[in-house]
């Protein structure tokens, strides 16, 4: 009969193997109306979790407000912005949230989130296009699409700030430093293919 000891480390390992590990980029768009344009963030999520519930799964954890999505599905709002209209048109384009997969480059996702299941390491990224064609010509988030290099600037911007250092100007806010962003490559470059499933 197993040790009690020995049954807990059992436990343990059986419930991190039902877990997986993915970064979160939301990129608010070119015209962000204050900073932080780019969010970053890791967490572990239910293995067999789709696109739509790590966003959810990032609004509990960092309690930041539920995304919002309209009655045919389209996402509306990350993190309460933005604050009205969804999928409205206009000169050029429309308003929409464009939905990327991570890796070496970006790609565009070719199906919604809650058709993607996120495997270990997997980056999901967002960015808000305020004039879109809700093609893989919209541009990506503007930030590095690697697991490691997403998941370091995501820690480097949660470390405590030195007394009198600059702060967020929302507690609430999922925040990374546009330099930080900058530096792991803000001009990542897009891959049309979709990457395999297996």
């Amino acid at each position: 009969m197993p040790s009690m000891a020995t049954a807990r480390a059992a436990l343990r390992d059986a419930s991190a193997t039902d877990e997986v590990r993915v970064a979160v980029v939301v990129d608010l768009g070119a015209r962000a109306p204050a900073p932080p344009r780019v969010i970053l963030k890791c967490l572990k999520v239910p293995a067999g979790a789709n696109g739509s519930d790590v966003l959810a799964s990032v609004a509990r954890a960092f309690r930041v407000p539920a995304p919002t999505y309209s009655a045919s599905g389209l996402l509306c709002s990350i993190d309460g912005y933005p604050a009205g209209g969804c999928g409205t048109g206009g000169q050029g384009g429309y308003a929409y949230w464009s939905y990327w997969h991570g890796g070496r480059h970006w790609t565009y996702a070719n199906v919604g989130p809650a058709e993607w299941t996120v495997r270990d390491g997997d980056v999901e990224g967002w960015r808000f296009q305020s004039r879109g064609s809700a093609s893989p010509s919209d541009p990506p988030p503007a930030a590095a699409s690697a697991f490691t290099a997403v998941c370091a600037a995501a820690a480097a911007s949660a470390a405590p700030r030195p007394a009198g250092g600059p702060t967020s100007s929302s507690p609430a806010a999922l925040v990374v430093a546009g330099a930080a962003v900058l530096a792991l490559g803000g001009g990542a470059a897009i891959r049309w293919r979709r990457r395999p499933r297996t």
